[in-house]
């Protein structure tokens, strides 16, 4: 959500190019701007700073605020887009249909890639604020954990600078809108449909460090509870981010291998924290012997193309990239605009395999 004195730095900005201010003329004292718009004299003087700084008006002691522009011609239209990954797996498709909404609506795009490393993450937020963006989308990084670089993401909000997350955002800033899965009924429609497949005892593998991780646990967790079904604790296996960036980049399989070994003994479905260490889990599982979904099951995350080259196709809760980009971008449009966004999740769609 916009700060107050930003939305109203909008209202003020959108008269002043309707000519209802118009160029050469004087804005009302900041008194009576106060009553007109039922706000204090503060927000009134932010909201006035913030047309001053986009050189809009000009503050002339004892003669009040001039109107000498109406910031078109000066106006910023870009975006920066914070992203853990542009290359791999489900990002490219994802920005792209963020980069297609935000060209429709005038605005180029700047992408800054952190790899999931905060300390990258913190580097491109500094490069935000010191140039001139119109607004920012940033995709939260180890949002289980707190994060470093809150401080820059508050100089942001302070700023006036909009601000939406996509993916996940960060607990310390649960007032910014964030559009992302639905994690939590996504984690319970997974462990309901191997129920439903006479399964009993299921593990599960999943990401610590992300929130992302812990809202299918949750799912996952009432599912079981609600079938009646205790949580095999040996049985769940928990990764970092550097967990898999090992496995991922540079295949090394040891962390699954192990799991594998000496915990999944009884263990008959498996819920995967997405399709990237599902495929690496299904080759392991093969290696070790097992058979794969007649000892095993496998499920999944995200319907990516990791689906078909597992060799044995994987079922997977899909949605439309689409509709993530598509919803990020359009928040961040709406809070630019100077109006509030609420958080959304979107759901999910089972796509039934022969892993599952």
């Amino acid at each position: 959500m916009a700060p107050k004195y930003y939305e109203l730095s909008n209202v003020l900005m959108e008269k002043i190019r309707a000519g209802y201010y118009p160029v050469g003329s004087k804005l009302p004292t900041e008194a009576e701007l106060s009553a007109h718009y039922n706000v204090s004299r503060q927000t009134i003087r932010l909201a006035l700073s913030v047309l001053v700084q986009k050189k809009i008006i000009e503050k002339r002691q004892g003669s009040g605020n001039k109107v000498v522009s109406a910031g078109l011609e000066n106006e910023v239209r870009s975006v920066a887009i914070i992203a853990s990954n542009t290359k791999d797996y489900i990002f490219p498709s994802i920005l792209l249909d963020i980069q297609a909404v935000l060209s429709k609506s005038g605005f180029s795009s700047h992408i800054f890639a952190t790899n999931g490393r905060l300390g990258l993450e913190r580097e491109a937020l500094h490069q935000v604020l010191r140039q001139p963006f119109s607004g920012v989308l940033a995709e939260g990084l180890k949002t289980a954990l707190p994060n470093p670089n809150v401080d820059l993401y508050q100089r942001l909000i302070k700023n006036g600078i909009p601000l939406v997350f996509f993916h996940s955002g960060y607990e310390e800033l649960a007032q910014v809108p964030c559009v992302c899965d639905d994690n939590y009924n996504g984690g319970y429609q997974l462990a309901r449909y191997l129920i439903s497949k006479g399964h009993d005892c299921i593990g599960a593998v999943l990401k610590s460090d992300d929130i992302q991780g812990r809202q299918r646990y949750h799912g996952y967790v009432s599912a079981m509870q609600d079938a009646g079904l205790s949580v095999p604790d040996e049985k769940i296996l928990w990764y970092s981010t550097e967990d898999r960036n090992a496995v991922i980049e540079r295949h090394d399989t040891t962390l699954l291998r192990s799991f594998a070994k000496s915990r999944l003994e009884g263990c008959t479905a498996l819920i995967m924290h997405n399709d990237e260490m599902a495929y690496f889990m299904m080759l392991v599982l093969l290696d070790a012997g097992y058979d794969v979904p007649g000892g095993i099951s496998l499920v999944s995350f995200d319907n990516s193309f990791y689906c078909g080259l597992s060799p044995v196709p994987l079922t997977s809760l899909s949605h439309d990239s689409a509709q993530l980009g598509t919803a990020a971008a359009e928040h961040l449009i709406s809070v630019m605009n100077g109006r509030q966004a609420a958080s959304v999740s979107v759901p999910w769609k089972l796509i039934e395999r022969q892993s599952g």
